[in-house]
């Protein structure tokens, strides 16, 4: 099965040989893929919706994996806190395509499971900082990240495992690494390049467009503030670009 460029590079993230919940499992592609390609031999796709389940159960049919993929109406983690779910042992939690205060509210609603697993796979379809900020206050740390460009929308996922002690401290400012990576920001990810110098120049055509157009206002003055800030903070990211 052929992913987008999102799902493919979510995909390559999941470790080889872990028992994957794909949670919001949608149209259940992923899970497929994640079977054909020998990456996980078990995959328990899940969904809040009885509509995308039922797509999902149908794709499943139609490439012959039922024996390896179960699917179940769930609310986030709800179904692996039962009896019956919390004898389905599971490696990896894949959250994609969804916002980032909902993967959160899953994870944290979730926490016997969630804290116990081996990874979390994540791709937040908004609030990305948040979402690496959660990590952070928790027993995990962000040990690869990601980024790709589709269609004009720039994605971002990624892995996060336990924390091994003792940690190291990061020589990149914590509000640069919550907003756009300290693994991107590293390895001075192509994508993440593009994604800053695109934003840096919307920013600037915006702040002055407000500047010659918008009438002098207590709220002009709030979001100029706001869009000078995020621009400095750019031009601090792109500091670590050589």
């Amino acid at each position: 099965m052929e992913l987008s460029k999102r799902l493919q590079a979510v995909t390559d993230l999941i470790s080889q040989g872990t028992s994957v919940a794909d949670i919001g499992c949608d149209h259940g592609y992923v899970s497929i893929a994640l079977v054909q390609r020998g990456i996980s031999q078990r995959v328990l796709a899940m969904d809040v919706n009885t509509g995308p389940l039922e797509r999902a159960q149908e794709h499943i049919r139609q490439y012959g994996m039922e024996a390896y993929i179960e699917t179940k109406l769930s609310d986030g983690l709800a179904y692996l806190l039962t009896e019956e779910g919390k004898s389905r042992k599971v490696d990896t939690l894949l959250m994609a395509g969804m916002g980032g205060r909902l993967m959160i509210h899953i994870l944290q609603e979730g926490k016997p499971i969630s804290e116990q697993t081996a990874e979390w796979i994540l791709q937040p379809q908004s609030e990305i900082s948040l979402v690496r900020q959660y990590i952070r206050t928790q027993q995990y740390h962000i040990s690869e990240e990601n980024m790709v460009l589709e269609d004009g929308k720039y994605y971002v996922m990624m892995k996060a495992e336990p924390k091994q002690l003792p940690g190291t401290v990061s020589l990149i400012p914590m509000q640069l690494c919550d907003a756009y990576g300290e693994y991107l920001l590293q390895n001075q990810h192509p994508v993440l390049r593009q994604y800053l110098y695109a934003r840096r120049t919307h920013l600037l055509g915006l702040m002055q467009t407000l500047t010659e157009e918008g009438k002098p206002s207590a709220k002009l003055v709030t979001r100029l503030s706001e869009l000078t800030q995020e621009a400095a903070q750019i031009e601090l990211a792109l500091t670590y670009f050589t």
